[in-house]
């Protein structure tokens, strides 16, 4: 790969407890697909771990290394340089981030009002996975590390919960690329997993600023008539006989919507009247089901002392993952800890719900539900909202899919705007 520009656009939902999203290479065409969580170790020491050797980086940045569990993403060594970012830590990435020891932890809050917007580990995870897409792009087409600092060009995807959209998107937006400066807005990324330490240039071109909730019915309705019928499928063996008149392209062209994205720290609550966001009658929740997590781990240090975990998130690791026979008993209980606090949280959520419903009108067609905290609520959730909602369908996503809706609805946005501005290019006169 010569040292010309390498153009990337992204969808990037940067959740509370996990970072999902997608990355397409301009000029190959490869996407790689991102799932890391939202955490990060930093420390101020210079060789927090042994650099892998240069000539590994073919094998470590492969895409058969990804499929191995053995993600790149995932293990992120870097330093960064930009105005979004106060100090040059070393900065270690996604589950490589929880087992460093010795080093500060840092995860978004979900208990207050502090904006993950605010925190800056959001933007520090957003430069840092189109860094690792730049790299591993150049080494996907050289078979080794490059000899020269990579110079990006980002079109990007981002998200704001609804509560915060409508007064910060514009501002939020400038923070990556710079507007109204003499000159764009420079992001050095230095990532030093290897012995020779890679620097990543990245300037935002564009960055679409979309609502939390409202992107991902933009990609439900990107998928049209066969996830629609996988919904009614499912809503079907839950009511059986219900909505039987309803079809899957009577779903596609619904214009009245409100969808309920759980997530880690908010509920988003996006409404569409007549096909456009409705930012009067949406609203944002603020908890979510890492409300539910801290406030069960706060419990079970004070009556289980068996039950000690360091984050919400290997708390969140060790209930998704099937227990082994040991195990067992410490799961039950850590699970049933956990409902317990959910419970409070489906009561909350029913609640908005009921205002945004009234808010919305009588117009409403139908309901999604969907988020990566939608999955563990499931059972107690749905038949309620079933109840609140009537006569209105709720379709409630499976959580293998739904959890990457946003990602993809912010993709379709920022590519929406790339493709836009090509055919203008294209179909400017010569001067």
């Amino acid at each position: 790969m010569s040292e010309a520009t390498i153009p990337l656009t992204g969808g990037i939902d940067v959740g509370n407890g996990y970072v999902k999203g997608v990355i397409r290479n301009n000029e190959s065409g490869v996407f790689d697909e991102i799932d890391l969580p939202s955490a990060v170790t930093s420390t101020s020491r210079q060789n927090p771990k042994v650099p892998l050797a240069d000539t590994s980086a073919a094998g470590v940045l492969s895409d058969d290394a990804a499929a191995a569990g053995d993600d790149f993403y995932n293990r992120l060594d870097c330093t960064m340089s930009t105005p979004l970012v106060a100090a040059s830590d070393r900065r270690i990435f996604g589950r490589a981030a929880l087992n460093v020891r010795g080093s500060k932890f840092t995860e978004f809050e979900v208990l207050g009002k502090h904006s993950k917007v605010d925190q800056e580990l959001a933007k520090v995870l957003v430069l840092g996975v189109f860094a690792v897409k730049a790299l591993r792009d150049h080494v996907r087409a050289t078979g080794a590390l490059p000899d020269h600092e990579l110079r990006v060009k980002v079109r990007a995807g981002l998200a704001l919960p609804i509560s915060e959209f409508v007064a910060r998107r514009n501002a939020y937006a400038a923070e990556f690329m710079g507007i109204g400066a003499t000159e764009p807005v420079v992001h050095l990324v230095t990532i030093k997993n290897f012995s020779t330490p890679v620097s990543v240039r990245l300037e935002f071109v564009d960055v679409q600023v979309m609502a939390e909730g409202a992107s991902a019915q933009f990609a439900i309705t990107d998928k049209k008539e066969p996830l629609a019928q996988a919904l009614l499928d499912d809503l079907r063996t839950r009511q059986p006989g219900a909505f039987a008149d309803v079809t899957a392209a009577d779903l596609v062209t619904v214009r009245n919507t409100v969808g309920v994205d759980i997530g880690e720290g908010t509920v988003n609550f996006p409404v569409f009247t007549d096909g456009r966001f409705n930012p009067e009658a949406a609203f944002t929740l603020e908890q979510g089901h890492g409300t539910a997590l801290m406030n069960a781990m706060e419990r079970m240090s004070e009556s289980d002392k068996a039950l000690q975990f360091t984050s919400r998130k290997q708390l969140a690791d060790f209930l998704q993952a099937p227990p082994s026979v040991l195990q067992k008993s410490r799961h039950e209980r850590a699970a049933g800890f956990v409902a317990d606090e959910a419970t409070y949280l489906v009561d909350a959520i029913v609640s908005a719900f009921g205002d945004v419903l009234s808010q919305a009108g009588a117009t409403t067609e139908v309901v999604y539900v969907y988020g990566g905290g939608a999955g563990p609520v499931r059972e107690m959730l749905h038949p309620r909202l079933l109840q609140a909602a009537g006569d209105v369908p709720v379709l409630y996503l499976d959580s293998s899919y739904s959890r990457h809706l946003n990602r993809e609805g912010m993709y379709i946005a920022a590519r929406h705007v790339e493709m836009a501005s090509t055919v203008q290019a294209v179909g400017e006169p010569d001067s």
